[in-house]
């Protein structure tokens, strides 16, 4: 059999007039295109930088001067995070509702590096925002160099319970210091950098005690604050251009300051007080100018605001009481009671001469306790002895200013 015939197409020549099957040509290599960062304006004038976000800020919250300088200083340092063992957090709370607290958030959110802003949110949700892959600690690897996220919650008394125990709380914690870390399973994560909360309850007392307090004022009807507005949003814009400049350009400097003591630290700042003032300190004195001194007093200022407990405002309360007697040798728990339930609108004004155990129960966690004092041939009575309470004083106290 031909096969041929069955197969016309076995052994047979190409025909020469047969259309080709065209070939689809290879598509050239392109080119590769980088994409090469936009470049960083020029680094500004220091002073003329903070006295900008100073004024832009000023048009929109109301509080006292020292708070915009905090405020101001607060905002340098979400540019510089990584350079400081330690970062501040900030508490932005009111007396009263309407006061701006979230505008405030707004206007931060516009200013700072890298935010992430939640408001009113659920503590598992910010968990699960903040436990990534990017924030796990690989052991043996160093940390990012690069200047980390703010995190700003705002409307926190949706989000924190009362209880100190809860896990939200420690991982924001663990955030305030470079070096710790938060255990979650086997993974270990950190959240280390700037956070500011803003909420109309008090925070829990372990994350208060990390916060510098900014204390805002509701406008007066006659007082002129601007809406943040698109014009509004352009100058932020061109102002945090400025904050990334000059960050680039002082990043050796701030490197080099970042593991030291600044010079004149205030008195009477508690570790943690101190841990919170010790970059802005650093920053305000490489900028010069007023602000060395500016930021000073404005810690000193905004640290009065800080909530101490019931046992540090009683300690504060005997010692103006002695203070006020001529420092005697001691006091008898009926007259130190006596003298306590004199003081308005504080929490002993209701207090009576039989509430021993009230003031014993206060101040046995600061080691005073009372003791069974004689007076001449008179029956013994419950006292308290001055020697007693000045190491809490110490301690505990900032120190009596010299005048």
């Amino acid at each position: 059999m031909n096969l041929s015939k069955l197969l016309p197409r076995f052994h047979k020549s190409p025909d020469p007039k047969a259309k080709k099957e065209r070939v689809p040509r290879r598509a050239e290599a392109q080119p590769l295109v980088v994409i090469q960062p936009k470049p960083l304006d020029p680094p500004p004038q220091p002073v003329e930088m903070l006295d900008s976000i100073t004024r832009f800020l000023r048009r929109h919250l109301t509080c006292e001067d020292y708070q915009y300088t905090l405020l101001a200083l607060g905002i340098v340092h979400t540019w510089c995070a990584q350079h400081f063992p330690a970062t501040p957090y900030l508490h932005v709370r009111s007396a009263e509702p309407q006061s701006a607290k979230t505008l405030c958030l707004q206007l931060l959110s516009a200013l700072c590096h890298s935010p992430w802003i939640a408001t009113g949110a659920h503590s598992r949700s910010i968990m699960d925002n903040l436990l990534t892959s990017d924030r796990r600690v690989q052991p043996g690897q160093p940390l990012a160099s690069a200047p980390p996220p703010t995190i700003l919650l705002d409307d926190c008394h949706h989000t924190f319970a009362p209880s100190e125990r809860q896990p939200l709380l420690a991982l924001l914690n663990s955030g305030s210091h470079a070096g710790c870390n938060y255990l979650d399973g086997l993974s270990r994560y950190s959240v280390f950098g700037p956070k500011v909360f803003a909420g109309n309850s008090p925070l829990p007392r372990s994350l208060a005690s990390r916060c510098i307090p900014i204390a805002l004022r509701r406008k007066k009807p006659l007082d002129e604050v601007a809406r943040f507005n698109p014009q509004a949003a352009i100058t932020a814009a061109g102002l945090a251009r400025s904050l990334q400049s000059w960050a680039a350009a002082n990043s050796a400097a701030l490197a080099r300051l970042g593991h030291q003591t600044p010079p004149r630290v205030p008195a009477g700042l508690s570790a943690r007080q101190q841990d919170c003032a010790e970059p802005l300190l650093h920053i305000a004195d490489l900028i010069g100018a007023a602000w060395p001194e500016r930021v000073r007093a404005a810690i000193v200022a905004a640290f009065k605001l800080a909530d101490d407990s019931l046992a540090l405002e009683l300690l504060a309360d005997i010692r103006a009481i002695f203070y006020i007697k001529e420092d005697p040798s001691y006091l008898s728990s009926h007259d130190l009671l006596a003298a306590l339930s004199t003081l308005d609108h504080r929490p002993w004004a209701a207090w009576c001469t039989r509430s021993g155990r009230r003031l014993a129960s206060l101040l046995h966690p600061v080691g005073v306790t009372s003791r069974s004092l004689h007076k001449g041939c008179a029956p013994s009575f419950k006292g308290y002895l001055r020697d007693a309470f000045l190491d809490p004083w110490e301690r505990y106290l900032p120190p009596v200013p010299a005048d």
